[in-house]
């Protein structure tokens, strides 16, 4: 995903990746569409000067929340559902979700938005098993956010280590992946700090010369 958005201009890029996570999150196809991926290959665009940090993180985590916000409204009305839902995700796997959501809606829908496929499937589920939408946004919401802008600042200052990272990414998810981002982030800003420090440091030491 990275090779792929890196042969567009920063705009373009940022609107076909908003569309891949819309899909990601909002749509059945979104099982197979490589969500984390594609927000990492955004910071790591944004790491190289080809766009803003911030508007990479602002698409990465309205595209998955807007994304949630249609899979629950499929999920909400009869059909959403039906035999082909079932037929790619499997009854068994439906049947731990719902198992999940089954009096711990909240948690459920805010820790599955970290991982993928549950991320397509639960929205659906939660409309399905009766949660309320203001309450589903409440929980889906904050963690979106996390989401885009964790893997955001990941992938943007992860460096000459960004292969790594987007491993660990697949092998971990956003909990861990979330607190790197705000060490990585907190690295960075110190070593900014520290660097103005010493040019005006720098500069007091050779005017008094």
């Amino acid at each position: 995903m990275t090779e792929f958005l890196a042969g567009f201009p920063g705009l373009l890029a940022l609107a076909i990746a908003a569309v891949v996570l819309f899909a990601e999150s909002g749509l059945l196809i979104g099982v197979v569409l490589p969500g984390s991926g594609t927000v990492l290959a955004l910071g790591w665009l944004a790491g190289n000067g080809a766009l803003p940090v911030w508007a990479a993180a602002l698409v990465a985590s309205a595209a998955t929340i807007a994304g949630c916000q249609h899979g629950y409204f499929r999920g909400a009305h009869p059909g959403a559902l039906n035999r082909r839902l079932v037929e790619r995700v499997g009854e068994a796997r439906l049947a731990r979700i719902e198992s999940a959501l089954d009096g711990r809606a909240g948690p459920t829908t805010a820790l599955c938005q970290c991982f993928a496929v549950v991320r397509t499937l639960v929205p659906r589920l939660a409309a399905r098993c009766g949660m309320r939408r203001l309450h589903f946004t409440a929980c889906n919401t904050p963690v979106g956010i996390c989401w885009g802008t964790g893997l955001t600042l990941l992938g943007a200052f992860s460096g000459d280590a960004y292969a790594q990272v987007q491993a660990a990414v697949g092998l971990l998810g956003l909990p861990l992946v979330a607190l790197a981002a705000v060490v990585v982030g907190l690295v960075w800003w110190f070593r900014r700090r520290r660097s103005s420090t010493s040019d005006i440091a720098g500069r007091g030491v050779r005017r008094w010369r």
